[in-house]
């Protein structure tokens, strides 16, 4: 009997950490969704929803001596906790809310990287002129005045022909 008492216990405990942080999530995408932009620091993002189901765990942990039948308990919980987080993900995602904030996220990432891009371009190019070796602009100038010069000679190469068809046309037979 002292078992069945302990996995109502558990059982109990799981539905309201589940209940808990599903609140909790919900209360994150609700201030998300008011907020003009994603918060700065991903990590205050999902903080509370994880240190919520950490505390609960521990708690467990703490009171339940650890038993076969409550790791099983505890996969299972995780498993059912995986899946409810992937619905309600999927339904967040799935959002006009959710696709502006990225876009704006995004938005930002390539602002902030556009900088360092740049500083990193003119250092590899300085390094290749320093080796004496060809940048990628110096290798596609090279290919585009070649491409240019094929056509070039094709055309001569059509109009040298139809001179010579002319004038195999005009000479007496």
């Amino acid at each position: 009997m002292a078992e069945s008492s302990g996995s109502n216990q558990l059982f109990d405990l799981w539905k309201r950490q589940l209940e808990e942080s599903t609140q909790a999530w919900t209360r994150l995408v609700d201030q998300t969704s008011a907020a003009p932009a994603p918060p700065a620091d991903p990590a205050a993002f999902w903080q509370p929803v994880l240190d919520q189901g950490v505390q609960t765990w521990a708690k467990l942990f703490a009171q339940t001596p650890a038993s076969p039948e409550l790791v099983t308990q505890w996969k299972q919980f995780v498993d059912q906790w995986i899946e409810s987080w992937s619905r309600v993900l999927g339904q967040t995602m799935g959002t006009e809310q959710f696709a502006k904030l990225m876009g704006q996220s995004l938005d930002q990432f390539l602002v902030a990287q556009a900088p360092a891009k740049k500083l990193m371009d003119q250092q590899v190019e300085q390094s290749l002129q320093a080796l004496n070796l060809p940048s990628r602009s110096q290798l596609t100038a090279v290919a585009k005045q070649i491409i240019e010069l094929e056509d070039r000679i094709e055309r001569l190469e059509d109009s040298i022909h139809a001179v010579l068809r002319r004038l195999g046309d005009q000479e007496p037979r």
